[in-house]
């Protein structure tokens, strides 16, 4: 799996196990590299056209972003429409609606019509915030509404457990159980004959040969055609997405409450940023709450960010009983718009998805419906062109400043291969932390489990070589350049990076 800690939906969801075969040699019309949501539902589209296709997973379905996600299904993305507006015009505005309502009547439309069991509910969407003077860029907010032809309304009073000056609200959106829609999607297509190869990491993808040679811990695989669907294209340097994007990281509290279950999924736009919303299961209600966000590899959040959720439900919810806790990370487009499409002009036959920026359940599909609509050769560019991978980002100051702020982190990266805190003797770390260490000659990664075990590491990021700082809430090895994350004992977990990091394990009884 990809995250020590195993979702709610995880919890509720019996695993799938497949019988996966031997992939080595196989040559595919399409290959989809990656099998979560914008995975899944593009095989689902390319399904029964007369393409052998493929799908290759590094672990499991739905065990990347998909299946730690607060699963939201709605085209109210904070702020964004009034934003687009402003720096691209309304034409961008109403396509990105347009793309991303397509994406919710997507699912709405499969899930009923195939009566997929995954806890599908309707529901409204608010955006809100606890200060009045917020209230001018909700008015915003809901002008740009207006203008695209979005239904919407402004509340000014609220009876809610927490503190809610103004909101936002949309009505007619979903939720649902993002493993189970998975699960019951992977099945509908090995049905189809479309298998699924878990446990099958791309390695790297070669190009200028026909059909491209993708490669994998399993064996090489041909395609003629590849949809990178991976979080983070794996391709390092094509595309430049370690520029036009970062990773930020959040946190999500799942729980049973005697507050009672109210409709409405809500969002805050401040600055301590707070997602709440009710989940049925089969017996009861689950209260989800996310939040404290902050750029991944930066340190001295992890440790706080549960602690932080678990005081506002104790402020605001009566008696809680938590049932799990997760992180997930996202990427974010600095222009706020996703890269669907081809990878590059040069190589319009390899296709990626990222750069959801936190809104990956309707962006997701509306991958789907534009790279399947592509590999069709079916016309869609009344949308498809604002999602350009290579398209030139047009941003604002405030992107500028993201931009800025990203290089910064990269510079910091490179910048602790030299100025590293001070030494610290391994002899005193204490069981389940962990620490970077000089040895005089080169640094090294330490961390110390429950059974006196060091496990060291090279503490330098196999993508581009930026340092890596240690997680101790989750336990892993991050980069603040581009995201990755590794586990204790070097095995990439999230990407970019494709290779794991130099590995010993060494007994303290060995050394002492």
């Amino acid at each position: 799996m990809i995250y020590q800690n195993n979702s709610f939906w995880h919890q509720t969801t019996s695993y799938r196990n497949l019988n996966t075969k031997n992939i080595s040699g196989k040559k595919f019309d399409v290959l989809i590299i990656g099998a979560g949501l914008s995975g899944l539902n593009t095989a689902f589209l390319l399904m029964n056209k007369g393409l052998n296709i493929g799908i290759i997973d590094s672990t499991h379905i739905g065990y990347g972003v998909s299946g730690y996600s607060n699963a939201k299904i709605t085209i109210q993305h904070n702020l964004i429409y009034d934003y687009l507006i402003r720096n691209f015009g309304i034409s961008t505005a109403k396509n990105y609606y347009k793309a991303n309502l397509d994406g919710l009547n997507f699912y709405k439309n499969i899930i009923y019509n195939l009566n997929i069991p995954c806890d599908f509910q309707e529901d409204f969407s608010v955006v809100y915030s606890k200060y009045n003077e917020k209230v001018y860029d909700l008015k915003s907010e809901k002008e740009a509404y207006d203008a695209i032809g979005i239904k919407s309304n402004i509340i000014d009073i609220y009876s809610m457990n927490f503190p809610i000056s103004c909101g936002l609200e949309v009505p007619n959106q979903y939720k649902f159980n993002p493993l189970k829609y998975l699960y019951s999607l992977a099945n509908i297509l090995n049905k189809n004959n479309i298998d699924i190869y878990e446990n099958t990491k791309a390695i790297d993808v070669c190009l200028n040969e026909n059909p491209h040679k993708i490669i994998t811990n399993n064996g090489d695989v041909f395609a003629n055609k590849v949809i990178i669907a991976t979080h983070f294209p794996l391709k390092k340097l094509l595309g430049l997405f370690f520029i036009k994007q970062s990773q930020e990281k959040s946190y999500i509290i799942a729980c049973k409450t005697n507050t009672k279950p109210f409709d409405g999924m809500y969002i805050n736009i401040d600055k301590n940023i707070r997602s709440i919303r009710f989940q049925k299961n089969i017996k009861d209600s689950i209260l989800l709450l996310g939040g404290c966000n902050h750029p991944v590899g930066k340190p001295n959040n992890e440790e706080n960010a549960y602690k932080k959720l678990e005081d506002f439900l104790i402020k605001y919810f009566s008696k809680h009983d938590i049932l799990a806790k997760w992180s997930t990370q996202d990427c974010m487009s600095h222009d706020r718009i996703p890269f669907i499409g081809p990878i590059s002009k040069l190589y319009k036959d390899i296709y990626v998805a990222t750069g959801f920026s936190k809104w990956g359940m309707t962006n997701s599909a509306a991958s789907a419906i534009i790279i399947s609509n592509m590999i069709l050769n079916n016309n869609i560019t009344y949308y498809e062109n604002i999602f350009n991978p290579y398209r030139h980002l047009n941003i604002n100051a405030t992107s500028v400043f993201k931009i800025g702020k990203a290089s910064y982190n990269t510079l910091i990266g490179y910048s602790k291969k030299l100025l590293l805190r001070s030494k610290k003797e391994v002899l005193d770390l204490k069981n389940g932390d962990g620490t970077i260490i000089n040895s005089g000659i080169t640094n090294i990664g330490v961390f110390l489990d429950d059974e006196d075990n060091f496990h060291c590491i090279k503490p330098v990021c196999t993508h581009l070589g930026c340092s890596l700082e240690f997680n101790t809430e989750d336990k892993t090895w991050d980069c603040q350049c581009h995201g990755s994350r590794f586990d204790i004992l070097g095995h990439v977990i999230e990407g970019p990076a494709t290779k794991s990091l130099k590995y010993a394990k060494i007994k303290r009884s060995d050394i002492l």
